[in-house]
């Protein structure tokens, strides 16, 4: 008997996580079985993100050490991957995916569980989020968004569990999670690791030296990568294509007429008339042709032929890792900050164009294309119930050019995501002033809302600062940060408005009060008018895990 109480009980503390996984599952099926969706694998072949497979399948380890073009974390996965018979690649990759996108409905669901969201609530949202097109699309496609927002909730997930039982390895695990996204995804800098660090050592009340230890590793690991780069490559960040987003952003803001101008009077070199990501052959001639240095990631400028999955786009086999894209960037960034300079006009241009892509449904991808067409009614549906989008519009189905001139307004804008979003940045900047002000340590996850905000604020201002064409597709990293700040608010708003809330609140004003100025002699003293011993705080209330 005893046990079956112990069983029930556990039944009902978790029924919301067995809701979450059996609605995840029962949608997967449904998408296979009636959508017909597919997974995506042609980029594993066709990404200019990624190595050749043949130079990781070949020489993993030299290939990822001489790899400049983007953070290594994700070109690893795929080395391993490519390790496995080429029969099993796709299964392994599909169910990988699937995996990532399981975590991520149960990590915003615990996530949503731990700031005090009611579990009919939690489960609702969640299913909510993961039912979505402009999510499991990601789902669909090999590419590293998807595991980068698991990364992002699980990191959320790991804070919350650190300010609430203050374990250094907690702390460790956030750092580890985040560490992770930065060798994944070169939108976010190694700074955040080191920020962030900081940020829990200082705030440590106990014993700093053993969380200085389990903080260790991670930064040494990510600044060791960074360190590297910078010896090997000169490169100050952990990607080398930073030039090619800064010239769709200013320099092919320019009508090619105005550049070709521009570049006859020497002001701008000739590589910024070629369109951004060309093949390496459209350089030729343009720069100094790089010396070989016998690593073939570094020395082949356009990747193999494979047939499974096939190579049907020739376009898509140049590799941007080769050598002659470092001196590509550097030309294309210092043409970028020429025109910032002299035609700044251009930048703002490129801003407003990215920041009104940010905000139209992240399904309206071009490489989603096809599995968005055999969910075209569900997708439909969930822009206009859910993300408030109240024209028709059309989402692209082929890459963008440099000069990104597709706007449309309002054809396409998600304006309830635009209202979450300016809500989540007003409300969270008050809060954290708030607190700020008021020194407080009680009252809710102060740091989990410090890094729910200032990590949306960051998507949001780098992504459209350096970026025009996908910035719709970076929101997938911020979309569920918002969602867990704004339920983390309002539970705290509502927790400020109870009536034991209101009745602590009192105490302390009174407490406050009770220390009165009296006059003795021709001086003034500050004596207690009386002693008030407030009653304990019940369990589970008010600060938790020795906040």
């Amino acid at each position: 008997m005893p046990f079956l109480i112990r069983s029930s009980t556990a039944l009902r503390r978790r029924w919301g996580a067995l809701a979450v996984v059996t609605g995840f599952v029962l949608s997967r099926i449904a998408l296979a079985h009636f959508a017909h969706l597919r997974f995506d694998n042609s980029t594993i072949n066709a990404g200019l993100q990624f190595l050749d497979r043949g130079h990781l399948r070949e020489d993993l380890v030299g290939s990822l050490l001489h790899l400049h073009s983007q953070p290594p974390l994700f070109n690893l996965f795929l080395g391993l991957v490519v390790h496995a018979p080429l029969h099993l690649e796709a299964p392994i990759l599909h169910a990988v995916y699937l995996a990532v996108g399981l975590g991520l409905a149960l990590s915003l669901y615990a996530i949503l569980r731990h700031v005090g969201v009611p579990t009919v609530v939690a489960v609702a949202v969640a299913l909510v989020f993961t039912f979505s097109p402009s999510v499991f699309l990601y789902e669909s496609w090999l590419h590293y968004d998807y595991p980068v927002t698991l990364g992002l909730c699980l990191a959320v997930l790991a804070l919350l569990r650190y300010e609430e039982r203050q374990r250094p390895r907690d702390g460790a695990l956030f750092l580890v999670m985040l560490g992770a996204v930065v060798l994944t995804r070169s939108l976010f800098s190694v700074a955040l690791v080191l920020l962030w660090a900081i940020v829990l050592v200082a705030r440590r009340g106990g014993d700093r030296r053993r969380l200085v230890g389990a903080l260790a590793l991670p930064v040494i690991v990510v600044v060791a990568v960074q360190v590297h780069r910078l010896v090997v490559f000169g490169t100050p960040t952990l990607s080398s294509s930073l030039g090619v987003s800064l010239a769709k952003m200013t320099t092919f803001q320019l009508s090619e007429g105005e550049r070709q101008e521009l570049a006859a009077r020497g002001e701008i070199s000739r590589v910024s008339l070629v369109e951004p990501l060309s093949p390496a052959d459209r350089y030729h001639g343009l720069i100094p042709t790089p010396r070989r240095t016998g690593v073939r990631a570094l020395d082949e400028e356009v990747k193999g032929i494979y047939p499974s999955p096939p190579t049907d786009n020739e376009y898509f086999r140049t590799n941007t890792n080769a050598t002659i894209f470092q001196e590509v960037s550097r030309r294309y960034t210092a043409d970028a900050l020429h025109v910032i300079r002299t035609r700044p006009g251009a930048y703002l241009q490129g801003v407003a164009t990215a920041t009104e892509i940010f905000f139209r449904p992240t399904g309206d991808f071009f490489t989603l294309v096809g599995n968005r067409d055999r969910v075209a009614a569900l997708d439909r549906f969930y822009n206009r119930a859910v993300f408030g989008v109240v024209a028709g519009g059309k989402a692209p189905s082929v890459i963008p050019e440099a000069r990104v001139q597709y706007r449309q307004g309002p054809a396409r804008t998600a304006w309830v995501v635009v209202a979450a979003y300016a809500l989540a940045f007003v409300w969270g900047a008050a809060t954290l002033l708030r607190r700020a002000r008021r020194r407080e340590r009680d009252g809710g996850p102060v740091l989990t809302i410090a890094f729910l905000w200032l990590t949306t604020v960051y998507v949001f201002v780098v992504s459209n600062a350096v970026e025009v064409g996908e910035n719709n597709r970076f929101r997938l990293y911020s979309d569920p940060l918002v969602i867990a700040l704004l339920a983390t608010l309002v539970v705290q708003w509502r927790r400020s408005r109870s009536p034991l809330a209101r009745a602590q609140a009192a105490r302390r004003a009174s407490a406050s009060a009770s220390v009165t100025t009296v006059r003795t002699g021709g001086a003034r003293e500050c004596v207690p008018d009386a002693v008030t011993v407030a009653p304990p705080t019940p369990v589970g209330e008010g600060s938790r895990g020795g906040q």
